[in-house]
Order: structure tokens, then C-alpha cells, then sequence
């Protein structure tokens, strides 16, 4: 009976220290889970670059004229509020600026360091670069003549500018008093990678420019003119010429021939028209037995030729 007794007491103890060790290393594992969430939630960072972002810059610009400076700047982002940063990144429900202030610079050139302004809690924002660099004048505005330039490497090859005309002839430039002083005119210009090979009729960006040339800065008014440039293909008209090549058929006592057209134009640069006089065309003789009509491409060194195909006739006189 005593022994009995031992054994389901026994049995009931093993049990109960299982049912215990499960409970234990239940809570164990239920408390590194909750731990390992909250670490994962409070350390989680997210970040963003954001570029091209425009610089507010703050000045009397009645009595002043700035220059040298940048327009736009770089601003990483970071923040644990997804939603926040999310807000920033999009333009329009963007909060934040970023600053330039030169209320306290005085006249000439300074550095300013850029800060970010109304950035929201939880968002932390980092300028690149952090500062930049500006010079201030007093403002003066005088008018100048306005020239049109254009250059031998803005006209097509194969043409040649025959006139411009151009809407304006003077434009008010306001700039700080060392530039204007150094101004000379007004520059009315092509875009840098236009090449005409026909007629050009629109507006174009107005410079302020040195005796030597070189670009200033200033505020024009108006910023834009409109220029009208027309020009003309370099064409010369040149005889076509058969030349006859190889022998005569046995039975063939003459070939004759007759063209479509006896002249061809000719256009390219000045140069490569200088150089053509005539386009020939070679034809070997040996194997036209009978009369017959052949179409021939015409084409020249460094020119295109119109037309580019000529249709002569061979006239074939036989031996009696």
C-alpha cells in the first residue's frame, strides 16, 4: 500500500514539473518575442534623398543685386515616422524649406550657411552642401543696345545666312554697379546646338555681355526677343558628261547618246562647290550592241546632287 502510494505521488510531481517548465519557457518566449517587436519598432529608421530642392533666399531686393549663387540644393532626410517623412518627400504637402538669409552680409562676396526651416517633429534633415557662396552689390539698372550674333557653326553646311531681323534693338539689364559698368551690349543668340538648314522664327534668350564677349550676370527686360533668320542652300548648276570607256562592238560602228537633263545642281559647302565643275559619268561601251535607255545615279564628292538619277539614251549605229 505505502508503495502504491509513492508511485502516484511520484507521478503527480513529474507532471506538475512538466506543466511548469512549459509554463516557464511559454512566458520566456512570449517575452523575447514582445522585446525583440519593440526593439524592432523603436530602431527602425527610414531615409531619403531629395534633390533639386529650391533655395528661399532672403535680401532686400529693392536696394541690392545678388549673383554667384546656386538656385538649388540636396536634402537627406531621415525619420522613424514613415508617415512624416512620406509628407516631406512629396512636394506638394511638403513642409520644410530650406533658408538662405544675407539680411546681416554686407556688399561683396560671402558664404551663408543653409538651414532648413518648419521641418516637422521626428524629421531630421541634412544640407548638401551645407553652405554656399553669393555676392551682393547695389542694384542699377541702365539700357543697352541689342546685337544679334551668330556663328558660321550654327548654319548648316551646304547653306549660307542670307538675313535676321530681330523684334527689339535696345533692353533694360539691371544688375549690381561693378557689372553694369563692365557691360557692353546685349547678345541675341541661337540655342548653342542649333544648326539652321532652313528658315528660324522664334524667341531667343537675351544676354548681358563684356566687350569681349564674356557672359555677365544681370536681370533683362525683356528676357526674350523674337528673331527671324532666314538662309540659303550653296547650289551650283554643272554639266553632265558621258565618257566612253572600252571597245566597240565588232558590229557597231557608232554610239550615240542623249540625256534626260544636261545639267545637275550641285549644293554643299562653298569649298566642295569650288572643286566641281562637271560630273561625268563612265560607261563601258563593250557591251551596248543595240539601242537602249539605262538609268544612271549621278553623285559628286562631298555634294548631293539633283536629280540623283539620269536616264540616257544609246543610239546604236551599226556596220553595213
Amino acid at each position: 500500500m505505502r508503495k502504491r502510494l509513492f508511485t502516484k505521488n511520484s507521478g503527480i510531481g513529474l507532471v506538475s514539473l512538466l506543466f511548469a517548465l512549459l509554463l516557464f519557457f511559454t512566458a520566456t518566449v512570449s517575452n523575447y518575442n514582445g522585446t525583440q517587436t519593440q526593439i524592432n519598432q523603436t530602431t527602425e529608421t527610414y531615409s531619403h534623398t531629395l534633390e533639386n530642392i529650391p533655395i528661399d533666399i532672403k535680401y532686400d531686393s529693392d536696394k541690392y543685386f545678388i549673383s554667384g549663387y546656386s538656385y538649388e540644393t540636396e536634402v537627406y532626410l531621415t525619420s522613424t515616422n514613415r508617415l512624416k517623412l512620406d509628407s516631406e518627400i512629396n512636394s506638394s504637402t511638403r513642409k520644410f524649406k530650406v533658408v538662405a538669409d544675407l539680411t546681416n552680409l554686407d556688399e561683396g562676396t560671402s558664404k551663408v550657411t543653409l538651414q532648413v526651416k518648419n521641418l516637422p517633429d521626428d524629421v531630421t534633415a541634412t544640407v548638401s552642401p551645407v553652405s554656399m557662396s553669393v555676392t551682393i552689390g547695389n542694384k542699377k539698372t541702365e539700357t543697352f543696345p541689342v546685337k544679334v550674333e551668330l556663328g558660321d557653326d550654327q548654319i548648316a553646311e551646304g547653306y549660307a545666312l542670307k538675313s535676321y531681323e530681330l523684334a527689339i534693338s535696345k533692353a533694360k539689364v539691371t544688375s549690381d554697379e561693378t557689372t553694369i559698368g563692365q557691360i557692353d551690349h546685349v547678345v541675341a543668340t541661337l540655342p548653342d546646338s542649333m544648326r539652321l538648314s532652313g528658315n528660324y522664327d522664334d524667341n531667343v534668350t537675351l544676354q548681358a555681355v563684356s566687350a569681349s564677349g564674356m557672359i555677365l550676370p544681370a536681370v533683362i527686360e525683356p528676357a526674350k526677343a523674337k528673331l527671324h533668320v532666314e538662309v540659303n542652300a550653296l547650289t551650283k548648276a554643272v554639266p553632265i558628261k558621258i565618257e566612253y570607256k572600252g571597245d566597240m562592238p565588232s558590229g557597231v560602228s557608232d554610239i550615240k547618246y542623249s540625256l534626260s537633263v544636261d545639267q545637275a545642281v550641285i549644293q554643299g559647302s562653298q569649298e566642295a562647290l569650288d572643286a566641281i565643275n562637271e560630273i561625268v559619268i563612265p560607261i563601258d561601251i563593250s557591251a551596248i550592241e543595240e539601242t537602249m535607255v539605262r538609268s544612271i545615279p549621278l553623285s559628286a564628292d562631298n555634294v548631293t546632287v539633283t536629280p540623283d538619277v539620269v536616264d540616257v539614251t544609246f543610239t546604236v549605229v551599226k556596220k553595213k
